[in-house]
């Protein structure tokens, strides 16, 4: 199946990743760069799994913060 661009800044930028990246052919290195593009966004953590990152190094901030409180209140 053929890729035609027909957008002119599109097609300079392909040719430069072609170019960068020694694809022999510009529907290979925009075959590359969405590979690449995909492969960033799949590794990518869930928001989720940062959002509770996010809470448990606050709690431990809270924790070493409240810990330190006490011991500064026994000297």
């Amino acid at each position: 199946m053929p890729l035609y661009i027909k957008d002119d800044a599109i097609d300079r930028l392909a040719r430069r990743y072609q170019a960068l990246t020694k694809a022999t052919t510009k529907t290979e290195a925009v075959r590359l760069a969405l590979q690449k593009a995909l492969d960033e966004e799949l590794t990518k953590p869930a928001l989720a799994d940062v959002a509770v990152a996010f809470c448990r190094n606050l709690k431990q901030k809270a924790i070493a913060k409240s810990v330190s409180a006490d011991i500064a209140g026994e000297i």
